[in-house]
């Protein structure tokens, strides 16, 4: 039998966070979040990285409580540039 899991990419956080890569933008929610590391960041590795990607999926799955993902993004965001610049 097949299952059918749903995807919850209206999930919001309390508060966005904004970023200012090449122009600020607005990260809503964890969906926002994994698009914005798909298409900005430069390294997509390390162990801040995926864990925010784990934990944004998860609260897409209904898994984790979108705010967990929050503070990993903000990290993963913040280290991002610092370390691929030393790459």
């Amino acid at each position: 039998m097949t299952t059918v899991t749903q995807a919850h990419f209206s999930v919001r956080w309390t508060l966005p966070v904004v970023v200012s890569h090449a122009s600020a933008a607005r990260i809503l929610g964890p969906g926002d979040a994994l698009r914005f590391m798909n298409s900005h960041f430069k390294c997509q590795s390390g162990p801040l990285y995926w864990r925010a990607r784990s934990l944004c999926f998860g609260a897409l799955m209904g898994e984790v409580h979108p705010e967990m993902a929050r503070p990993h993004f903000v990290a993963a965001y913040a280290a991002e540039s610092v370390a691929c610049d030393q790459r």
